[in-house]
């Protein structure tokens, strides 16, 4: 009998080894800068503030020829009380990068206004809309009008979120300036949206004790 159990389990193990298929699952495509690019969500300071001024959606996108040394970021300001409820005011501009250290920077950088600018907070609603709504065009032509990055950096597993995960870390100082010469300046930092309501919860609820939101 135990001879008889060893021969089945024998001819069962042949089988699976002939009739079983196994398959290469390759590696999923990566940007070039894919350690800094996403989407992200922070708090804004403005001058030094300890106190935030606002808070911005941030997206980082590699360029058109996926370079490992540049990128694109869109700057959305979630203040919508000088705006509209479905209009942010956005910039966008380009970025030089570091890819391997998880750092970008630039000096002066034109930006335009983008058409479209991600709202973290309507992604996946308002039908047509989907994760975007359009942006103020309230500057018109942006003539000379400038953006600096200094410091900035993406850290992996950089900050423990509330639904107890690890999510990407961002900060870097900013500074706007306008084509009449004024200038805002800010010191950001905040976290790659994770897709979890809780994460997201302390953004939401401080623009809407400011009255931003």
């Amino acid at each position: 009998m135990k001879k008889l159990i060893k021969l089945s389990a024998f001819a069962a193990a042949l089988a699976c080894l002939f009739s079983c298929e196994t398959y290469k699952v390759d590696e999923p495509d990566m940007t070039a800068i894919s350690g800094v690019d996403g989407k992200y969500m922070a708090f804004a300071y403005e001058n030094g503030s300890t106190d935030p001024t606002t808070m911005f959606g941030i997206v980082i996108t590699n360029t058109t020829d996926n370079a490992s040394d540049a990128a694109w970021i869109t700057i959305s300001d979630m203040d919508y009380s000088t705006t509209h409820w479905q209009r942010l005011f956005a910039v966008r501009f380009k970025v030089s990068v570091d890819a391997k250290a998880q750092t970008f920077q630039v000096s002066e950088s034109a930006v335009t206004e983008p058409r479209t600018a991600w709202n973290p907070y309507v992604e996946g609603a308002y039908g047509s809309y989907g994760s975007y709504y359009t942006a103020s065009y309230q500057w018109g032509s942006f003539g000379t009008s400038t953006a600096t990055i200094t410091g900035g950096k993406v850290v992996t597993d950089g900050v423990t979120t509330p639904s107890g995960y690890k999510a990407d870390s961002i900060e870097f100082n900013y500074t706007l300036t306008y084509k009449d010469g004024s200038s805002e300046t800010y010191t950001v930092k905040g976290q790659k949206k994770t897709g979890w309501a809780e994460d997201a919860d302390e953004y939401e609820t401080w623009l809407s004790e400011q009255g931003l939101w």
